[in-house]
């Protein structure tokens, strides 16, 4: 009597999990479908795509596990595509929501290095080279232990050579003007046997 009680039970249970099993599956498949599409869109150069499709997969499956490395693949697509800003953006999500405290310093390290990149016009916009030049002191002061300080202290004695070369040509150009109050703040103080920054001849018909 006993056993034909639990022989329907068991068979009742084996068929809510089977029911609810199927669902699941499902949707690691289409997620599974997902990475694969933002893998075929990377490896096709169709960025646009691979950011939709991503986006699609976010919405569709928060918890997939396929976000963590999709981010990591996009930011280093649209890294070895220059798109800096874009590449920074998907660091940043993988960061906060998935690094491990001694993956932090390399993130970190990336998005200096990635703002160094961006800054390719030497005598233009100071406002980003001097956040530069904060962004590496704050590493510095953050991480003295990291093994990418070396790299790090590199970009930033770039980046204060760069700025002081900047400052030589406000320097010519406000003592052309007889600014004589702004040329104070602005006075050079370039180190012996340094090379200037290179800026090709096109581009000098723009500068002072």
């Amino acid at each position: 009597m006993i056993k034909k009680l639990i022989l329907p039970i068991i068979g009742i249970l084996i068929i809510t999990g089977c029911s609810k099993n199927p669902s699941v599956s499902r949707d690691y498949q289409t997620s599974l479908i997902n990475h694969i599409q933002i893998k075929k869109d990377i490896n096709n150069a169709n960025l646009d795509r691979a950011d939709n499709d991503f986006m699609s997969l976010e919405a569709d499956f928060p918890a997939s596990v396929y976000i963590k490395s999709d981010l990591l693949a996009l930011y280093l697509a649209h890294l070895q595509n220059k798109e800096y800003d874009l590449a920074k953006f998907y660091l940043n999500q993988y960061e906060k929501r998935f690094a491990s405290s001694e993956e932090i310093p390399w993130c970190e390290y990336q998005k200096i290095k990635m703002d160094f990149f961006k800054y390719d016009h030497a005598y233009t916009n100071q406002k980003a080279l001097l956040d530069l030049i904060n962004e590496c002191k704050k590493y510095k002061a953050t991480f003295p232990n990291s093994t990418f300080l070396p790299e790090v202290n590199t970009i930033y004695i770039k980046a204060l050579l760069t700025n002081q070369y900047l400052n030589v040509k406000i320097y010519k150009l406000y003592k052309k003007l007889n600014y004589k109050n702004a040329t104070k703040n602005f006075k050079p103080k370039i180190p012996n046997n340094s090379i200037a920054p290179y800026v090709p001849w096109y581009k000098k018909l723009f500068y002072w």
